[in-house]
């Protein structure tokens, strides 16, 4: 693949990790799925705009199609076509059958939201025990649901197959 300069002037992305104010990155070519920015220097080490999730998930660009109604929820919406098959699914049911359900249902709160960065940066402070009780009991249960739901997704194999055909 030749380096597409018309390409990466037209996909200037934007995240935390490359601001505006520090002109942003390119964006994934699939980023409509993944929502990735690369950065500027990408194409020169991979040879490619797909980020390293999309290389190694679907090794390729994938086609979009508009106005496609979906195999699973038979809503007519820009649609996806899977990577092994010719199946198309809207964007949305793409990702769950892809990545799952991202939506942490569940997730225990941090108990104490004002000191929850400090929390992290210092976990292994004594403070922690003597003067937030409730951080033992939040790191519990965070435990038990990060248990469940790891258990949940591991070797499910329909989470990277057409739900259709199963290819």
């Amino acid at each position: 693949m030749l380096r597409d300069f018309e390409y990466e002037s037209c996909n200037i992305g934007y995240d935390y990790q490359y601001p505006k104010e520090k002109g942003g990155g390119i964006k994934c070519i699939n980023q409509i799925i993944c929502d990735n920015i690369l950065p500027k220097w990408w194409f020169e080490c991979k040879g490619s705009y797909l980020c390293s999730i999309c290389d190694m998930m679907f090794g390729k660009i994938l086609e979009v199609k508009d106005n496609i109604e979906c195999i699973i929820c038979l809503e007519i919406k820009k649609c996806i076509k899977q990577p092994m098959c010719d199946h198309s699914v809207c964007i949305n049911c793409f990702k769950k059958c892809y990545y799952g359900d991202e939506t942490n249902v569940g997730e225990p709160i941090f108990p104490y939201p004002d000191i929850e960065d400090e929390y992290y940066e210092d976990q292994e402070n004594q403070k922690w025990d003597i003067n937030y009780p409730l951080i033992k009991m939040y790191n519990e249960e965070f435990n038990i649901w990060d248990n469940i739901k790891t258990k949940k997704y591991d070797n499910e194999e329909y989470l990277i197959k057409c739900p259709l055909c199963r290819k």
